[in-house]
């Protein structure tokens, strides 16, 4: 681990905290912490928006190295037919993904089967409760290959309301900076439980 990282991390923290430009104290600490020239500028179009683009670690590798690390996003897309039923998989999500999906052709999901067997697949990995509530849940590697990499991934639920009760039909995995053998866990688990994989997207 670069022995400023921590604390770059943290300075990002602070000057992400406001909306106004870094202080000449805080550039002037991020350029010896970094050994980069950072302008008050540059550093907050860097450090405000790092939110919406990349995580703390790896903004923070950014001013550390002038450059962005290499990340993998994989997104996995699960869900059932019912017997029978052909339908295009790519409309179908975007129907749920946009709020729109009600449809009767797709299997309820054993949704709290489904994350326990995650939780027991996962050894080493902690669910972010701060983050988690009824339909996304996300968990975090505990030891991380490097320390900028922020390993983990998200459960996204879609599905529809019957009788006053939930129907959970589509399961969405977000992984990020997994390895194909932590990737192949959670298809494992879904095929564990006769759901298919219908959409995989690489980024």
């Amino acid at each position: 681990m670069d022995k400023n990282f921590e604390q770059v991390k943290k300075l990002i923290e602070r000057i992400s905290d406001s909306y106004d430009l870094p202080t000449k104290k805080q550039t002037e600490k991020m350029q010896k912490l970094t050994g980069i020239d950072w302008s008050a500028e540059d550093l907050q179009t860097q450090c405000c928006e790092y939110w919406s683009h990349n995580t703390l670690e790896e903004t923070a590798y950014f001013m550390l190295h002038g450059e962005y690390p290499f990340v993998r996003d994989v997104d996995l897309v699960f869900w059932q037919y019912k017997p029978g039923v052909v339908m295009d998989d790519r409309e179908v999500f975007e129907k749920y993904r946009l709020g729109k999906g009600k449809l009767k052709a797709l299997q309820a999901l054993p949704l709290d089967e489904i994350l326990q067997k995650i939780k027991d697949l996962f050894i080493g990995w902690q669910q972010n409760e701060s983050l988690s509530d009824n339909k996304h849940w996300r968990f975090d590697c505990l030891e991380q290959t490097e320390d900028w990499m922020d390993t983990h991934f998200w459960i996204l639920e879609y599905g529809r309301d019957v009788d006053s009760k939930r129907e959970h039909q589509i399961l969405k995995f977000c992984c990020h900076n997994m390895s194909d053998e932590q990737i192949g866990l959670i298809s494992e688990c879904m095929e564990s439980f006769q759901c298919s994989l219908h959409i995989r997207e690489e980024k």
